[in-house]
């Protein structure tokens, strides 16, 4: 009897364990490759993103520590100026889908630095990044910013969704020159973010699935994602931060405004637009996310 509640109790625990490395194991391939759940997301050249491919951008590239080539849209402003805004886009996106806000800060009168993040666009990689890589690959952008333009140079963030998490990574990364930084409907955490895409999406819980989700990701990925944390990135951050979020978000919980602003330490402002969507402030807003977009940025541009 003994033995037979021993060899039952061996496969229950040997069952449980590959059904854990099998979910953990999908959910990491779903949510990261480059073929999984981002390949599904169906891109849409908006009119602003046709006028910035017609302005035939300038193709920057880098080539990161782990041998990835990156490129980015570099669009220099009409009036010569060392004012650049760099534009973050989200999650299965890419830079060419980026012209509503980058034609915002050019019609500011800024240069504006477009990055297709690893795994998307241009740039290669099989993985993303959740902002959390990508904060080293930005900072990379920002070194070449100041590099062209030197002790005039002046740098402002913007991103959204992931490139909004991207930001706020980087901003712990304490760049050179950046003067602002806003931030729309970015997670705190990929841990976060992550386990609540797993219930609303799957109804599954968290544990054990996105610990070793965790082990793929540092394995394949190059990166330990419970390492991201806007809590640690901003906790010493001086760059004034704007955080917008959307009050009827519902795939980056609103919530995660109010901890990104209460994280930060520097000079911060806060807007929930009433009634926006994930992603869809701009399109709820309209003029008015682009007049409180560009006085941000102008006020903190010297």
């Amino acid at each position: 009897m003994k033995k037979f509640v021993k060899i039952t109790l061996s496969v229950v625990i040997g069952v449980t364990l590959l059904t854990d490395v099998a979910a953990g194991g999908y959910m990491f391939n779903y949510a990261f490759s480059k073929s999984g759940y981002s390949s599904q997301i169906k891109g849409h050249l908006s009119k602003n993103s046709q006028w910035f491919l017609r302005q035939k951008p300038q193709i920057w590239e880098q080539t990161t520590k782990d041998h990835l080539k990156l490129k980015a849209r570099y669009l220099p402003a009409e009036k010569e100026t060392a004012k650049t805004v760099v534009v973050v886009h989200g999650f299965g996106s890419a830079s060419k889908y980026m012209g509503s806000y980058v034609r915002m800060f050019h019609n500011a009168g800024y240069n504006v630095l477009a990055p297709d993040n690893r795994s998307f666009g241009m740039s290669q990689g099989n993985y993303a990044g959740y902002g959390w890589k990508d904060r080293t690959d930005v900072m990379n952008w920002i070194k070449r910013l100041n590099q062209k333009f030197g002790s005039d140079s002046q740098i402002g963030l913007y991103g959204i969704s992931m490139g909004a998490a991207t930001v706020m990574y980087t901003l712990g990364e304490h760049p050179k020159n950046v003067r602002f930084a806003i931030a729309d409907c970015g997670y705190s955490t990929i841990s976060g973010e992550l386990s609540y895409q797993l219930k609303d999406m799957f109804h599954l819980p968290s544990f054990p699935i996105v610990p070793t989700a965790s082990l793929f990701a540092d394995f394949l990925a190059g990166y330990n994602f419970y390492q991201a944390s806007t809590k640690n990135s901003l906790k010493k951050n001086k760059v004034p931060l704007f955080v917008i979020h959307g009050s009827k978000d519902d795939f980056v919980p609103t919530k995660n405004a109010y901890l990104n602003y209460d994280y930060t330490k520097g000079p911060k402002k806060l807007w929930i637009v009433k009634g926006a969507s994930h992603a869809n402030s701009l399109s709820k807003a309209g003029q008015l996310y682009i007049d409180k977009t560009t006085d941000f940025a102008n006020k903190y541009f010297n």
